[in-house]
């Protein structure tokens, strides 16, 4: 879910190749042709302060509901916005079929059991599929993906009505951003998937097992600031590191107060472990106030049962709490290059899982607007069911 904190532009370590207003200027004319009909100001509705936007688009085949969240008002409306753009590309793709072929007769260069498998999916090597193509973030070799991983409509039924796509793959936004340039957008949409895989293995451990971390040793000026206010409402905050085997940051934080007594959770993934702090947090706090709203599409109902008048803070562990990580000195010598840092990023997937991440061009180049679909085989997609760090953690 896209956030804009901590992207500012004139900052070191920011990654964004525009400014929130540069942006919203350029999007902002365009707003009709994606169906897009409102976007609204929701941060009243909550005592955090953190600014929220909602983005209307009551037409989309994935969500008709995008939220964003930022430091300022145009960096939680540009949020909202892009979310709800690259879901409409993914929904509207003009991508030509390569070839029809089972996988047994094409050099892929990957395991395609090694994708987003549906539960107890059937796909064998000798399944027909449509595929398309891809180019290599490190290698600019071109890969094929089937066309149905790339092609999303949540609007299909699932069980006796789903198409045979279905049931070999499970639809997932992961892995899909949009940005101000191409290496923007393919930059956040590797990182995405790198947080999935790092969130997969906490959606199921128990708390003993996590290593918590003590946000108030990260002096990342916005980070800070996000801090504050989720403190400033009263709220009890716990943030653990998610880093999985890529070595990229990645935390997830949690927050609980009496007013709303449920868990709400965020998850970021950064080069910045600071900035990944930041969204983590960020998140958590819009994870909340979309549940105050009411509005997204995706809310579980379970999280409108009646709430215990007489609930407690969730339980804590006793364990140390670690400082945030120091940032990497390779990230800091490739400074704003964002083609150099998507190879970075690349080449730490490509070290973990063996297969070189591939990018999916979903830009109608009559708009204009920079639209990334990233596969990386092996990296793992924890079901949407599944991401809370603690039992009853809300994620919008």
């Amino acid at each position: 879910m896209p956030t804009s904190v901590n992207d500012h532009p004139t900052r070191p370590g920011s990654f964004r190749a525009a400014p929130a207003e540069q942006t919203w200027e350029r999007i902002r004319p365009l707003l009709p042709a994606f169906g897009i009909t409102r976007v609204a100001d929701i941060t009243g509705l909550d005592e955090v302060g953190l600014p929220v936007h909602v983005a209307y688009r009551p037409t989309g085949r994935t969500l008709a509901v995008t939220v964003g969240t930022g430091l300022t008002p145009v960096q939680s409306r540009v949020a909202a916005t892009m979310e709800s753009i690259e879901g409409w590309h993914a929904e509207n793709p003009r991508l030509d079929v390569a070839v029809r072929a089972p996988a047994a007769d094409l050099d892929l260069g990957y395991d395609p059991r090694r994708l987003h498998l549906a539960p107890r999916s059937p796909l064998t090597g000798r399944t027909v599929l449509d595929w398309i193509a891809g180019r290599g973030l490190l290698t600019g070799r071109t890969y094929l993906v089937p066309y149905e991983l790339v092609y999303l409509d949540f609007t299909v039924a699932s069980g006796d009505a789903a198409t045979p796509n279905d049931v070999l793959f499970t639809p997932t936004s992961s892995g899909l951003a949009t940005g101000n340039t191409r290496a923007e957008a393919t930059l956040h949409a590797l990182l995405e998937l790198v947080e999935r895989d790092a969130m997969t293995p906490f959606a199921v451990s128990g708390l003993a097992d996590r290593h918590y971390v003590d946000p108030d040793t990260c002096d990342d000026p916005s980070t800070v600031a996000v801090l504050a206010a989720i403190r400033g409402s009263s709220s009890w905050v716990e943030v653990v590191d998610l880093t999985g085997p890529t070595g990229l940051p990645c935390y997830g934080a949690s927050m609980w107060d009496t007013s709303i007594p449920m868990i709400f959770g965020g998850f970021g993934c950064h080069v910045d472990p600071g900035r990944a702090v930041g969204r983590a947090l960020a998140e958590a706090a819009q994870s909340r106030l979309v549940t105050v709203g009411g509005a997204r599409d995706d809310i579980s109902g379970e999280v409108y049962l009646p709430a215990d008048p007489y609930a407690v803070p969730p339980p804590v562990v006793d364990l140390p709490l670690r400082p945030v990580r120091p940032a990497d000195p390779a990230i800091v010598t490739l400074g704003q290059d964002l083609e150099a840092l998507v190879q970075h990023v690349a080449g730490r997937v490509l070290e973990h899982t063996g297969a070189e991440p591939f990018v999916v061009d979903l830009t109608h180049h009559d708009i204009g607007i920079p639209v990334s679909r990233v596969i990386a085989p092996g990296l793992r997609l924890a079901d949407d069911t599944a991401l809370s760090l603690r039992p009853g953690a809300g994620r919008d």
